[in-house]
């Protein structure tokens, strides 16, 4: 079949069809980017709708990036990152959570989503799937689907304002011909975090059937109730044997509002690292080197940042739990970490439609639920990394709006 094109003289001309891979025009288009979009272009619109903090990144930071750039670090470095970075984040791994990862078993990448995408790629292919924990972030199920794979959602369970791991759901999804499970905690959109035990189950799955564990835990630093979040690695230790089973995902984005700068890493064993570095080398190559070096300093010096970030957050947490909480009708999940209100509301079946009705009426931009999968419908995603300038006013808005308009539920 040809496809026609509207020529100069005005006369439909014939054009031979675009081959597109499915792999590709599979991947939908994400609600949130619809709601992110129609923000942009509305006038005095207060967007929560990112997963970022309306924060600049601290100036130790910035003039570590320039400082870099003018000693001459503006060339090409290893595809893994720099020698210095990947011995910098190993030290930080070791300190935070007493386990020993090389500087081989390391790979610096282009923000954490391209750790994901290598990650992925590396292990699932066509004919294969991966098991995600759900509601969660579209990356993994669209790299999923990239890769020729399936993706298969298993829904967290629901306990009044908590979410918990559903291992019985887990297991069912697994087949012969899954290749990974993908975790993020503590989790985008729930504010989720797993418990130790919960991380010992899910490796005891991946390990009773041959399984890779992709652990996303770029919210680690960001938990209100411990000073840590629990990760595999910590949990599990740092055997050969589990990292061979174990790949984490970690970045610079969320920890000091780097977001924009795209520095990641992942760490997993020496040879996945290799496989996924030789991949990256033909699509990304290496992160800029002059942020390489604000990374390192972002490391280095950035522990009295962070206790004051986090402090921000549970503040602004408190805020939130306070004014939506007290909204009939909305159910509040409350988040262990990360910088996400997640809200159940009531008799909710179109999230987008939601959240487009109050950007357009009440000026507030919010994820739609639907973004993170079918088992985030009937909820909304507020992020809270937020100045309380733009909190507050956004807060009200949204409470005027609901206490309204129940209709547009």
């Amino acid at each position: 079949m040809l496809l026609t094109r509207l020529g100069p003289s005005g006369i439909f001309a014939a054009m031979a069809p675009m081959h597109l891979r499915p792999e590709l025009t599979d991947v939908p288009e994400s609600p949130l980017v619809l709601i992110a979009t129609e923000a942009e272009r509305t006038p005095g619109a207060i967007k929560l709708c990112y997963g970022e903090s309306d924060m600049p990144t601290p100036e130790f930071i910035c003039r570590a990036a320039y400082e870099a750039s003018l000693a001459g670090h503006t060339y090409y470095t290893h595809t893994a990152g720099s020698p210095e970075l990947r011995e910098a984040i190993g030290a930080q791994i070791r300190l935070l959570h007493d386990v020993e990862y090389r500087p081989p078993e390391i790979m610096a990448t282009v923000g954490g989503t391209m750790a994901i995408y290598a990650a992925i790629r590396a292990f699932v292919g066509v004919g294969d799937n991966a098991v995600i924990i759900s509601p969660a972030y579209a990356a993994y199920a669209n790299t999923v689907t990239m890769a020729g794979g399936e993706s298969r959602a298993v829904p967290l369970a629901r306990d009044g304002n908590r979410f918990s791991l559903d291992l019985d759901r887990v297991r069912h999804a697994i087949d012969r011909h899954t290749r990974m499970l993908i975790v993020n905690s503590p989790s985008n959109p729930t504010g989720w975090m797993m418990t130790g035990a919960e991380q010992r189950a899910l490796y005891a799955l991946a390990d009773e059937h041959d399984l890779m564990i992709l652990s996303d835990e770029v919210y680690e630093r960001l938990v209100f109730d411990a000073p840590l979040a629990a990760t595999f690695a910590s949990v599990l230790g740092d055997t050969e044997r589990v990292k061979e089973r174990l790949i984490v995902v970690n970045s610079f984005s969320k920890t000091y509002n780097m977001t924009g700068w795209r520095l990641g890493w992942a760490q997993a064993s020496e040879r996945a690292i290799r496989v996924m570095y030789s991949a990256a080398e033909f699509i990304t190559s290496n992160p800029s080197a002059m942020v390489q070096q604000a990374g390192i300093v972002a490391m280095r010096d950035g522990e009295s940042y962070v206790k004051e970030l986090r402090a921000h957050y549970t503040a602004r947490r408190a805020q939130v739990q306070a004014m939506l909480g007290a909204i009939p009708g909305v159910t509040l999940i409350t988040p262990a970490g990360g910088f996400y209100a997640f809200m159940a509301v009531d008799g909710l079946t179109d999230s987008a439609a939601l959240a487009l009705s109050m950007l357009r009426k009440a000026g507030v931009a919010l994820a739609p639920g639907s973004a993170f999968g079918t088992s985030g419908e009937g909820y909304l995603r507020l992020c809270f990394a937020a100045s309380n300038a733009t909190l507050t006013p956004a807060l009200e808005r949204i409470r005027e709006y609901m206490l309204r308009a129940p209709s547009a539920t």
